[in-house]
């Protein structure tokens, strides 16, 4: 696995790279239409992080749908999933891109604004995510949008933008896609991962592994692989891959080319990396909050959870078993409904 790709240090290294090597994003301001105020923080903060988890939905069986046109790629910030043109670019706060814009862009987690004064301008067609709270609304939905209801925000002339409070979101687009755009809103596979409800049934195709002092499941078609040291260019995760990574030598620093954040780059894949061993921490680089006792489990949720941009395709968790006082790490790809759901309801103590 590691001669395949360009290898560099920490998730966390890898997007600060993004952002020192992008132009700034200003500060987006919001309008307030039946809505109180905007969320101040990305969903690193304790309250947004305490948000998705209260109002992932209110069981499993509300599932999120695909919606997602054939040559787009789905677009997430804590509870909500649009779909854009997979050449679009990803804005978030975390890792502004603006330089790289040739189409289309998406804002995850902010209102669409660029600092003028540094060559950043808005494209022909543009859409957002942005965070809502302590939402009103009066009279009945505008529209049914995949089984969320949503309610129409005053917008400026060619947009169309709506608020959906299920999902504790306003979403919106601009040009001629803003219809078709909107129209894929649906839920989030994060907030199915982390919806209230019944366990998951491990499907008969799965297979049990124990590593890190857990037992968990993941698909018996993906490859597995091992190894010593963390070197990713991206979120540690390969397509349909399981890897086992018991971290025995400091994580690998290695130049990484600048890449666009295009929608498409950034698409989630269905993978399971699990991190334990003396340099499991300082590899995976990430603080955590958000913690639950499971199953005999002490599982805490990446204070990056729910955020929009790189980081929205992966769920990074510490799983800590009973009588080991390290934690394991897993990082658990964000593809399609059901499979981050099923890994996360899966894990358990090794016996």
């Amino acid at each position: 696995m590691i001669g395949r790709i360009v290898r560099a240090g920490t998730i966390g290294a890898f997007i600060h790279r993004a952002q020192r090597g992008a132009r700034a994003a200003a500060t987006a301001t919001g309008i307030v239409v039946a809505v109180a105020g905007l969320a101040a923080s990305a969903c690193g903060s304790p309250s947004a992080a305490a948000r998705l988890t209260a109002e992932s939905g209110p069981e499993t069986g509300n599932s999120a749908g695909t919606g997602t046109p054939e040559g787009w790629a789905a677009v997430t910030y804590e509870n909500a999933q649009l779909s854009v043109p997979a050449s679009w670019v990803v804005e978030s706060p975390q890792a502004p891109t603006c330089a790289f814009v040739t189409t289309g862009m998406i804002f995850a987690g902010m209102k669409p604004a660029l600092p003028k004064d540094q060559g950043c301008t808005l494209t022909a067609g543009w859409a957002w995510i942005e965070p809502v709270s302590r939402v009103t609304v009066r009279g009945r939905p505008a529209a049914v949008i995949h089984g969320i209801p949503v309610y129409s925000v005053p917008a400026g002339a060619g947009a169309v933008q709506y608020l959906a409070p299920r999902l504790g979101v306003e979403v919106g687009a601009d040009g001629s896609l803003a219809r078709a755009i909107l129209a894929t809103l649906t839920r989030s596979p994060l907030s199915v991962a982390l919806a209230r409800g019944a366990a998951t049934p491990v499907p008969s195709g799965w297979t049990w592994h124990s590593f890190g002092g857990l037992r968990f499941a993941a698909p018996r078609t993906w490859s597995a692989e091992r190894t010593e040291v963390w070197q990713t260019c991206r979120t540690g995760l390969e397509d349909k891959t399981l890897l086992l990574l018991d971290a025995k030598r400091p994580p690998s620093y290695l130049g990484c080319p600048l890449q666009p954040t295009t929608a498409g780059w950034l698409q989630a894949v269905p993978g399971l990396t699990v991190v334990t061993g003396r340099y499991a921490t300082r590899s995976v680089g990430e603080s955590f909050s958000r913690c639950q006792d499971r199953v005999g489990v002490r599982i805490c949720l990446s204070a990056t959870t729910g955020e929009g941009g790189l980081l929205g395709s992966v769920l990074i968790i510490s799983a800590t078993a009973p009588h080991r006082t390290s934690p394991t790490y897993l990082l658990i790809g964000l593809s399609g409904v059901r499979p981050a759901r099923t890994i996360l309801d899966s894990v358990t103590g090794a016996q």
